[in-house]
């Protein structure tokens, strides 16, 4: 007996080993299928993870519903298997979560804010938990089985994201010390594949910090990337015009195989500027700043660096306040999109600039489409998807755009030509 558990030990000892060593031979760079999808996330100011490419197409999060996209037949369906299902059309409540495509629980009340996101194989959705309680839930890509696999107490987790079979999230908590409520933020991970679930802390703020955002986070390679939005303790009031004083706005890379937490900062970046944006672009970061202390006409300069944010050279000069980079791994955009006001009469000039790794400016278009791109624009790889509501309270139907991309062949012209509309 006493050898048959030394065996058993033994052997696990060895799985623990080899996934050890599995985790540290991922390169550090972009892997498919198993890494964060940075180019599916749309930019813009709220955090939102609405859409997935998993290896059997695309998944979109739409409601309280997970939908497949069948590129073969351009139609939108529900992820789920089951015959009997009414789905998205059923109207008793209490038959809501027998539709494995539904996230809502048994008592049909969403908790919070819902995201999807594709990691080896599964799908898994988070529910934010407004109401004290947060779900973890994975599911089968066939949307055959749906499991709950983690649940939160007493918190809000309020941005997250999967990388590498992980879950890193920001957590924020509340607790009651004589008398008072007090809250705490802090940034976890949590292993998908260990059996035992248990959290570990990332990154906890200072105590003596009043946080007021903790978040954004991204991720790439072996490094994980997050900001928080804070401010330092004072002794006179904080307003409109002291707050600089007191703020603490800064963006950190942690490092998940060394485990080492640094602070990401452009060259020359002065006290009053903040990191405003991150692009991964040909394995590399590209980085600016952009200055509290400025109007919105003042242009950035853009760095490249390592991934840890060292060695940075210049990119791009004078690049406008409201011109943004997005990437997809194969071509780097550079649009105006956030400096368009919606509805107004020069909503047509919209543009993007493609580069390709050369750096050199292979293709330039305008949407003609009136539908918004809502922040920078999901790019995805070979495609990108748009989501569409009718706009009208009366009418729910929606829809996704999908745009086939023909990079290096436009010039200029329109892209609509090759936009699919898949109502549903």
């Amino acid at each position: 007996m006493k050898n048959i558990i030394k065996y058993l030990l033994g052997i696990m000892l060895l799985v623990l080993l080899c996934t050890s060593c599995q985790s540290k031979e991922l390169p550090d760079t972009y892997v498919e299928g198993s890494d964060y999808q940075y180019m599916q996330m749309e930019g813009g100011f709220h955090f939102t993870l609405t859409r997935t490419q998993g290896s059997k197409g695309m998944y979109i999060l739409h409601g309280n519903y997970i939908y497949f996209i069948d590129a073969g037949s351009n139609a939108i369906l529900p992820l789920c298997n089951k015959v009997d299902c009414l789905h998205d059309k059923e109207t008793d409540s209490e038959k809501y979560s027998y539709c494995n495509a539904c996230l809502l629980p048994q008592n049909g009340v969403r908790t919070g804010t819902l995201g999807i996101s594709y990691c080896n194989g599964s799908l898994y959705c988070l529910d934010s938990g407004y109401a004290g309680q947060a779900f973890l839930y994975r599911i089968s890509e066939d949307g055959s089985k749906k499991e709950e696999i983690y649940k939160w107490e007493n918190c809000l987790i309020n941005e997250w994201l999967i990388h590498r079979d992980v879950l890193y999230y920001m957590k924020q908590a509340y607790e009651k010390v004589n008398g008072t409520i007090k809250e705490s933020h802090q940034v976890l991970a949590l292993s998908l594949t260990d059996p035992l679930k248990e959290e570990w802390s990332v990154f906890v703020p200072s105590e003596d910090l009043d946080v007021v955002t903790l978040g954004k986070p991204k991720a790439y390679g072996n490094h994980l990337y997050f900001k928080i939005i804070a401010y330092a303790p004072a002794k006179e009031e904080i307003t409109n015009d002291n707050y600089l004083q007191y703020l603490y706005y800064k963006t950190f890379v942690y490092d998940i195989l060394n485990n080492q937490i640094t602070e990401l900062l452009p060259p020359t970046m002065s006290p009053s500027e903040y990191m405003s944006q991150l692009v991964f672009w040909d394995d590399k970061l590209l980085l600016t700043s952009s200055d509290l202390s400025s109007d919105d006409t003042v242009s950035s300069d853009y760095y490249i660096a390592e991934l840890d944010g060292s060695n940075p050279e210049l990119f791009m000069k004078d690049i406008p306040y409201y011109y943004k980079f997005a990437s997809d791994g194969i071509y780097l955009y550079l649009t105006n999109v956030d400096a368009v006001v919606e509805g107004s009469e020069n909503e047509d000039v919209i543009i993007y600039e493609v580069y390709n790794k050369e750096r050199e400016k292979i293709d330039v278009f305008q949407p003609t489409t009136k539908l918004r791109f809502y922040g920078i624009l999901p790019l995805g790889t070979n495609a990108m998807y748009l989501q569409y509501s009718s706009g009208d309270e009366n009418d729910p139907s929606w829809g996704i755009v999908r745009w086939d991309k023909q990079i290096g062949t436009y010039h200029g012209e329109p892209i609509d030509k090759d936009i699919v509309d898949i109502p549903r």
